[in-house]
């Protein structure tokens, strides 16, 4: 894992460098001192010419494929392959971008959906947006309509954006807030959330799936699968199928009603 900050440059903020670059040292003696710790790299300072901040992250985002799925930036352009599925993303302050497990575990799982016949013509309700990353994939591996909601304004506006992007703006709806959404149950809904919200959110959810449809969970860390399947079998959603990207999981779930 590595952490990038971008910060004025001001005496007080290299300061606070020296200091942070200080307690770092001693939190690498503590790695290397048996306690189990996992080691630390070194701290790097680097200036950055004050017009290129904006955009320098953008280094760190390639064209990413994920099975059929090709997402990629707007900034870049990669070669689509007949059968692959591209999905134009500009993540903006919103997460989903197809780097994180989560979401690449996600994605797998909208494409083993679209490759058992369940996305087409379906209607998807996508749980915590984010970037929209996710229902696009879903609208372009064939569902007809889907339906966002998120908490995050920035997330509501980075899908909006997404979505008309990928000139899937009139086929989709995102919307700010939560659970409960206002249609009913969706057939398809898929949630890309840490566990401790799907967890919390587990009523909701749960009675956003409409009955006989299935759930997509992901964001969830492996040690903590068996509380969401808990969580999701007591409001009558049977575990299915289940798949892993290191220490994160990805579960589908079948509403029994």
């Amino acid at each position: 894992m590595r952490v990038r900050a971008w910060i004025p440059d001001t005496p007080a903020s290299r300061a606070a460098a020296t200091a942070l670059r200080d307690e770092l040292s001693r939190f690498a003696a503590l790695a290397t001192s048996g306690l189990g710790l996992r080691a630390i790299g070194p701290l790097t300072v680097s200036e950055v010419a004050d017009a290129d901040w904006q955009t320098a992250w953008r280094s760190d985002f390639p064209v990413l494929r994920i099975g059929r799925i090709v997402v990629r930036p707007p900034w870049l352009r990669g070669e689509v392959g007949a059968g692959e599925v591209p999905v134009e993303i500009d993540p903006g302050q919103a997460f989903g971008t197809g780097l994180h497990p989560t979401t690449r575990l996600a994605l797998q799982g909208l494409e083993r959906w679209a490759d058992e016949g369940r996305l087409a013509g379906a209607t998807l309700l996508d749980v915590g947006t984010g970037s929209g990353i996710l229902l696009i994939a879903a609208l372009r591996l064939g569902a007809a309509h889907g339906l966002a909601v998120d908490v995050d304004p920035h997330a509501v506006a980075a899908a909006t954006g997404n979505l008309a992007r990928n000139g899937l703006a009139d086929r989709a709806t995102v919307v700010a807030g939560s659970l409960p959404h206002p249609r009913g149950g969706a057939p398809l809904v898929v949630a890309n959330l840490i566990a401790a919200l799907q967890v919390e959110l587990a009523p909701q959810i749960a009675a956003a799936v409409a009955p006989g449809g299935r759930l997509l969970a992901s964001g969830i860390f492996e040690e903590r699968a068996a509380e969401v399947v808990d969580a999701f079998a007591a409001r009558g959603l049977a575990t299915v199928g289940r798949w892993s990207d290191g220490e994160w999981l990805a579960l589908e779930m079948r509403h029994s009603a």
